[in-house]
């Protein structure tokens, strides 16, 4: 139940933060917004690993699993998001990023000996994506813009690397804090957004509004610190293709918020994607580990 509940507040989360980015997009430019949120983020959570009296990742082989998937979870993943989503809607954005299962199926079958692929998995992850696409159907017009093309294939890099990222995660430091991983991989992404953002981008394009720091706040404390926490103490405890159906149930969350606060139009699309993204779910969930092989 408690494993339950928490991955129905990172659903509700995770998507809420759809709709936070393009808000604080419209004041501040992507990589130095990405940035510093990850600079409030790892405030937070420095400041409770000191609390908690909890150990650093300091050994050589610890740091070096703390970069790799670093690097892929926050710089290339969120400096993807934030940079694809100044060309594309949040909703299409969603969307492309829920192919994430999708990679975690295939990276967990090859770097997690007990996460093999299976026709189960597939059938599931089929069944479920094939959902998002009913519910957002209306927003997959694509236009002929060379920049809506670019801001499309970046945001499936970016379901990909979060993919990679979790399922290095999962397999390498299943020894470490949960808190303590958010953190110290953070701490890598927050660094290479920021150097990559003082290069490419202008400061005063940062504007200070009522806006972009509630934006940023919000991102940094609800969407990184304590979501991160909370994921990867599931991912440790939790089969890494099962978890990350949560890419799945986040785009329906943001439509459910666009419906509520921007009184959004709820659609027979939304009840029928709804219902084939709880099959997939089920399947995954109650015969994923079922022994059927890809090949005969």
């Amino acid at each position: 139940m408690i494993k339950f509940l928490l991955a129905a507040l990172l659903c509700l989360v995770w998507g809420s933060t759809w709709l936070g980015i393009k808000i604080g997009l419209e004041d501040s430019p992507p990589f130095l917004s990405a940035g510093f949120r990850f600079v409030l983020s790892c405030a937070v959570l420095f400041a409770l690993i000191r609390w908690k009296k909890l150990p650093l990742a300091t050994s050589f082989k610890d740091w070096k699993n703390i970069i790799i998937p670093g690097l892929f979870a926050y710089f290339f993943s969120y400096g993807l998001v934030y940079w694809g989503e100044q060309h594309i809607n949040s909703g299409l954005a969603a969307v492309l990023f829920s192919t994430l299962p999708f990679w975690v199926a295939i990276f967990a079958h090859l770097l997690l000996p007990n996460e093999k692929f299976n026709r189960v998995k597939l059938a599931s992850l089929i069944i479920g994506f094939s959902g998002i696409l009913l519910i957002f159907w209306d927003n997959l017009r694509i236009s002929s813009s060379g920049q809506t093309v670019l801001g499309m294939l970046a945001l499936l890099g970016s379901g990909a690397s979060a993919a990679y990222a979790g399922v290095r995660t999962k397999r390498d430091l299943h020894h470490v804090d949960p808190i303590v991983i958010a953190a110290q991989q953070m701490l890598v992404g927050m660094v290479l957004l920021l150097l990559a953002g003082f290069a490419v981008e202008d400061l005063h394009t940062f504007k200070i509004t009522q806006k972009s720091i509630g934006a940023l706040f919000y991102l940094a404390i609800f969407g990184s610190a304590l979501a991160f926490s909370v994921y990867f103490y599931l991912l440790k405890t939790t089969d890494a293709t099962k978890l990350s159906l949560i890419a799945f149930v986040t785009p329906i969350v943001a439509l459910i918020l666009g419906w509520l606060i921007m009184d959004e139009k709820v659609t027979r699309h939304l009840l029928l994607g709804a219902g084939l993204v709880i099959v997939g779910i089920v399947l995954l969930v109650f015969w994923g580990k079922a022994e059927i092989p890809l090949e005969d």
